[in-house]
């Protein structure tokens, strides 16, 4: 039950409206190490985080590096909060470069001794763990921003003193207690997959002390096959693989058009056209998952690396499929000029950057395949002659998928016994 004074404290959240990719959010909290780190750094705030995408931002906590809902993330109103802002914008590559360098500390260890190092005036050796600014710090330097002198030991009040970064203005809106309900009797999937993700690493940790993160994960197990077997176990057991199912099931309409169509329609058109702003012109962070455990299948012969290529594989799809549910739904509402589908010409341009979305490493491997033969008449797969040009029959297209393939007799043949019905085009 709560207290008088926490049923009568006022929340605020975040407010993504006026949020882009790649703000910096300061905070404090009414706890005895915020106050601390705000007394020794002579600042009013104590925690930093990053804005990725909408609603999602990337911090470390005690509990690691993970990623967090902001619509979940409800602050008291009588304490500070700032968005800020690089005062020069971003390139979309610098951009990419900050989101690769912090997704890629996920999983991280916290640590709490190298934090408190930021007050000792010395010169210091980082060590591979993070602290919320160390966190937000780095990656901006790993884009070519330095937002203070030493990225590697800084306090969040030392980002907010930053001559780089500029406020936003209005960057919380009111929580009202209905919502702070709504979300408390909700399934928490970030939180999900933090404890998931923790279980793995930690797991991971007890066969290799030193690996803080999936990259660390992947080199142990290419470089030691006899631990492949324990590691699937552990991955098994960490809940890893099953928190798209808890996701899917909380919101199945997101997946199914006809089920989109039931939901009370306030609220609708703003969550489907944050679903389309996420995309950009590159392929997402489930693609490139799925394409670099792929390649480690082909290099090395480990269960786990399958395990997670066929996981990321799935994740990809669930997100396609997200996304063109998002999109049908704006056309029937009028809100966008509906997309006739495109049945696109193997190995013309508008197919090739396509697949390049879908799948880079295949998209590279025919692109190389075509220079080699000096002709486009080839197999999309095996780039053998002769080739003809087939699509996939309408029932059987994926979302954000390439229907349509150039393929000898040998690969139509193969794809078909695998149960896949593709027809001549033209």
């Amino acid at each position: 039950m709560k207290t008088n004074q926490e049923s009568r404290t006022c929340y605020v959240r975040l407010n993504e409206r006026v949020l882009r990719r790649g703000d910096i959010i300061l905070v404090t909290q009414s706890t005895k190490q915020s106050a601390a780190i705000r007394l020794g750094t002579f600042s009013d705030i104590s925690h930093a985080m990053v804005y990725v995408q909408d609603r999602s931002v990337i911090e470390a906590t005690p509990d690691g590096v993970h990623s967090s809902n902001t619509q979940r993330l409800f602050l008291e109103a009588a304490r500070p909060v700032y968005a800020l802002r690089l005062r020069a914008a971003p390139t979309a590559e610098q951009l990419r470069v900050i989101e690769t360098e912090l997704r890629g500390k996920i999983g991280t260890r916290y640590s709490k001794k190298q934090a408190a190092l930021t007050v000792v005036p010395a010169k210091l050796e980082a060590d591979r763990q993070q602290f919320c600014s160390r966190l937000v710090a780095q990656a901006f330097a790993a884009a070519g921003i330095d937002l203070v002198a030493n990225p590697n030991f800084c306090s969040p009040g030392a980002l907010k003193r930053s001559k780089q970064l500029v406020v936003i203005d209005d960057a919380t809106v009111p929580a009202t207690p209905e919502e702070i309900a709504f979300f408390n009797d909700r399934a928490d999937v970030p939180q999900l997959m933090l404890e998931a993700t923790n279980a793995l690493l930690g797991g991971a940790r007890t066969i290799e002390p030193l690996i803080e993160d999936f990259d660390d994960l992947n080199r142990f197990i290419a470089s030691h096959p006899e631990h492949d077997v324990l590691m699937c176990e552990i991955l098994e057991h960490s809940g890893y693989l099953d928190v798209w199912k808890i996701e899917r099931a909380k919101n199945p309409w997101q997946y199914d058009l006809e089920l989109m169509n039931r939901e009370p329609e306030r609220g609708m058109d703003e969550y489907c056209w944050d679903v389309l702003r996420n995309e950009g012109s590159e392929s997402n962070r489930y693609v490139h998952n799925r394409d670099g455990y792929e390649g480690f299948v082909r290099q090395f012969d480990r269960r786990y690396f399958a395990v997670m290529a066929d996981l990321y594989a799935t994740l990809a799809a669930l997100h396609a499929q997200r996304v063109d549910v998002a999109q049908r739904w704006l056309e029937a509402h009028g809100e966008v000029e509906p997309v006739a589908p495109l049945m696109l010409v193997p190995h013309s341009e508008a197919w090739f950057s396509a697949l390049a979305r879908w799948s880079p490493v295949q998209a590279m491997m025919t692109r190389g395949a075509v220079a080699a033969a000096g002709r486009a008449d080839i197999c999309s797969v095996c780039g053998d002659e002769p080739a003809a040009d087939y699509g996939l029959q309408e029932n059987q297209r994926q979302a954000g998928g390439i229907d349509t393939l150039r393929l000898c007799d040998d690969c139509l043949s193969i794809r078909r016994s695998a149960g896949q019905v593709f027809t001549p085009l033209g």
